[in-house]
């Protein structure tokens, strides 16, 4: 029993604690590299969106984490890592981000991020230990800096701003329907009849 706690200790260690202490120490450097040669000439997209969405899209990833933990069934993990790394790919939203009316788009191009886009800037979510950090570090990095780009928007030249989302979707919907039911509930047209001439005697 006490060898399996020294092992569960060493792999808490060599697995956790000390890849999110080398990570923070590095960050800051890799941080200030990053940030030469990028420039976006997009606005900052709203912090309180941001945090709304990324908490919505944290609780799909820990959901299935959890569950992978409870029941050891890799089938939870692999979902759960799929997603926190592709979550952006589907016209730069994700569920979180379109609930919340946010787009990652790609920088140089001015396009939605593409799951290569995606995995980039979500890549250092999926490192072990790296990731705890990064979830601190790069929170902090997206409130201070000028567009709200974090280290994983540096890696994919990608920024988050403000797009349609969800909202305009319901209100399109709404709009479309209500725009039916109008032409539904018109009453008939009365058709007039040309007058008929008589013919002359």
């Amino acid at each position: 029993m006490a060898i399996t706690s020294l092992i569960t200790a060493q792999a808490i260690v060599g697995w956790g604690i000390l890849p999110a202490l080398v990570f923070s120490l590095t960050y800051p450097a890799i941080l200030s590299r990053m940030a030469l040669g990028l420039l976006s000439p997009y606005v900052k997209a709203d912090l309180q969106k941001r945090i709304y969405a990324a908490l919505l899209d944290g609780f799909v990833i820990l959901s299935l984490f959890f569950a992978f933990g409870a029941t050891g069934n890799v089938s939870y993990l692999i979902p759960s890592a799929a997603y926190a790394l592709l979550r952006d790919s589907i016209r730069g939203q994700s569920p979180g981000k379109f609930l919340l009316g946010l787009v990652v788009i790609n920088v140089e191009t001015g396009t939605p991020a593409t799951w290569k886009d995606s995995a980039k800037r979500n890549g250092l979510f999926l490192l072990p230990g790296a990731n705890i950090a990064a979830v601190f570090l790069e929170s902090r990095t997206m409130l201070r800096d000028a567009q709200g780009q974090r280290l994983g928007d540096r890696f994919a030249q990608t920024q988050v701003i403000e797009g349609a989302g969800a909202a305009e979707l319901l209100k399109d919907l709404q709009e479309l329907l209500l725009g039916f039911d109008a032409q539904i509930a018109r009453p008939p047209g009365r058709r007039h009849r040309a007058p008929v001439r008589e013919r002359a005697a």
